[in-house]
């Protein structure tokens, strides 16, 4: 299966699984634009994905791609998920994996994850429990992306106060991850039970969803190795967005699909994280390979 992963990653170099996002998420291509600016020269992960694809699966990648079951039903529901389009009229159990509470249930058992709670609007005071144990957390749709209505709660009389759509939300434990004053996540992905790549997004805001790439390199500390960096900026299809669109992207997702922004510097870590960071996302992808989607609970969108 292809997967992004997310991680966060603390100061004292304790790593998080943030999320987990199957069909065709970015990363490879945000991998080889940090490889150019860094290095000079592409990275060949497309070459490297494609080759994955034939010794694994024994077709090409957009075939491989193709041939997933739920790959049309999780299309539209991505459209649905940002209020684009209608649900699927097709529902597959895979989409099941969209919901974060079903991955936090399927994952926190063997990786480790921020602490995660069913937010009852009704019912505060599991939350205001959970809240005061931490003294900071984070809210967040249960099925969602890009960061929509993501908050981070510091007082309690926030939870009292909190005006939401009618969607189900989820409470989390903050995790600080940061470096050089910047939020801090790294997108690795996995295909095929091997690790493919992995880049780092920098941001100046509390979430580091489509910040600044930056190119992760070995070193014996963790750190940015230009701390005043500056950027290059891209304007150009993604290799996702070519094969997941085929022509045919919406034109509210341009931003997301085509811009990029890339640190002309690099986000030093240690070997030791670096390999953990490969050992988990493999060992996910195998358990969702695993899986019989249709043993899922049932998603916050089927009740």
């Amino acid at each position: 299966m292809y997967l992004g992963l997310d991680f966060l990653l603390t100061s004292r170099t304790e790593l998080f699984v943030l999320e987990v996002n199957v069909g065709l998420p970015g990363g490879a291509h945000e991998y080889d634009l940090a490889h150019v600016v860094q290095l000079g020269v592409s990275s060949g992960i497309f070459d490297k994905i494609e080759r994955t694809s034939q010794q694994v699966y024994g077709k090409p990648f957009r075939a491989y791609l193709h041939s997933l079951p739920f790959l049309e039903s999780l299309k539209q529901f991505k459209l649905w998920m940002d209020d684009m389009g209608p649900f699927p009229s097709v529902f597959h159990p895979g989409l099941r994996l969209e919901d974060k509470w079903n991955q936090y249930q399927l994952l926190k058992d063997s990786v480790r994850m921020p602490e995660t709670i069913l937010l009852n609007l009704n019912d505060l005071a599991q939350a205001e429990t959970f809240f005061e144990a931490r003294g900071k957390v984070v809210l967040k749709r249960r099925v969602g992306r890009g960061g929509r209505e993501f908050q981070i709660i510091t007082v309690p009389s926030t939870l009292l106060g909190l005006d939401l759509q009618s969607k189900p939300y989820l409470l989390q434990e903050y995790i600080e991850s940061r470096v050089e004053g910047y939020s801090l996540s790294i997108r690795s992905v996995v295909f095929g039970g091997e690790f493919m790549c992995m880049v780092a997004n920098l941001a100046d805001r509390p979430n580091s969803n489509h910040g600044t790439l930056a190119y992760i390199s070995p070193s014996s500390t963790f750190g940015l190795g230009e701390k005043h960096f500056k950027t290059e900026f891209f304007n150009k299809r993604s290799w996702e967005a070519d094969i997941w669109f085929e022509g045919k992207e919406p034109p509210y997702l341009r931003h997301n699909l085509y811009e990029e922004e890339v640190a002309k510097s690099a986000l030093n870590l240690p070997e030791s994280i670096l390999q953990q960071i490969k050992d988990t996302s493999i060992a996910i992808e195998r358990r969702y390979e695993e899986t019989d989607l249709s043993s899922l609970p049932k998603a916050c969108f089927e009740e």
